[in-house]
């Protein structure tokens, strides 16, 4: 698999495109003159910030891009949805291309801002980590991120996939709700999910992020026909993508302004 990554370790090389891209000349290209770009997001959650802050911004459309962010609600859902020509490209973690591509689909992870898992899984106040046998645990699909954190967190308590639940519920907010209607006992979550489950006090299981467990956990991936035949319109979305991911870093006003402006996505 071909991988052309911006990762979070590499912040001067990420920084050093981002600026390229905010100092480019306007392409003074009038509305009509935009070339669309639909872009398909897991769920609405802190990882794809890029995605927002470049649309926040207008970068997409100093690249010459009108983008169209879709929320698929998972990412397996979603590579379905780009393998069929209804999107561009697919904003997805690594497990589901690996998965893909090995059932015979030829995708290409173009670029990532993430390569450690961001999650947290939030518990009901009476489970902990020696009462997990025989609860129900909520993912996204099968073979996700998610799917791998509960994998992750089964083997470092000793119990199998068959001694536990696993529920696909959908994206992060179905998961969120899931845990609040008592649906499942264990949720992994993701930015604003961690916050609004803090609030409804909720108890944290393990932190993902925190162990800083490797992972490549969000990408923005494409069909290796896509790559061949409209590199240059690719080209043109990472650039705005890139300073996207540094005005989330950068700029701390606007990133909040974006955060708050997503949660009423989010289930209360």
């Amino acid at each position: 698999m071909w991988i052309w990554t911006f990762s979070i370790r590499s912040i001067w090389l990420r920084l050093a495109v981002a600026l390229s891209a905010l100092s480019a000349p306007a392409q003074g290209a009038t509305a009509a003159e935009l070339t669309p770009f639909k872009i398909g997001i897991s769920a609405p959650v802190v990882t794809i910030f890029p995605v927002w802050m470049a649309q926040a911004a207008g970068f997409y459309e100093r690249e010459g891009i009108k983008a169209e962010v879709i929320n698929m609600e998972g990412g397996t859902r979603g590579l379905q949805v780009l393998l069929s020509g209804e999107i561009d490209a697919m904003h997805v973690g690594l497990a589901p291309v690996v998965l893909a591509n090995k059932q015979g689909a030829d995708l290409r992870l173009v670029t990532s801002t993430c390569n450690t898992i961001p999650i947290t899984m939030f518990t009901k106040t009476a489970v902990g980590m020696d009462n997990l046998k025989g609860k129900t645990f909520g993912i996204s699909t099968f073979g996700s991120e998610t799917d791998i954190a509960i994998s992750i967190l089964l083997k470092r308590i000793g119990l199998s996939r068959q001694e536990v639940t696993v529920a696909q519920i959908g994206g992060s907010s179905q998961r969120f709700a899931a845990l609040v209607a008592g649906r499942i006992d264990v949720a992994p979550l993701i930015e604003p999910g961690i916050t609004l489950a803090k609030e409804r006090s909720f108890s944290p299981l393990i932190d993902l992020a925190a162990a800083g467990t490797p992972w490549i956990f969000d990408s923005v991936v494409v069909t290796a026909h896509y790559l061949e035949q409209k590199r240059e319109t690719l080209t043109r979305f990472v650039k705005a993508y890139a300073a996207g991911a540094y005005l989330a870093v950068s700029g701390a006003g606007k990133a909040k302004e974006v955060i708050r402006d997503s949660r009423p996505m989010m289930p209360r």
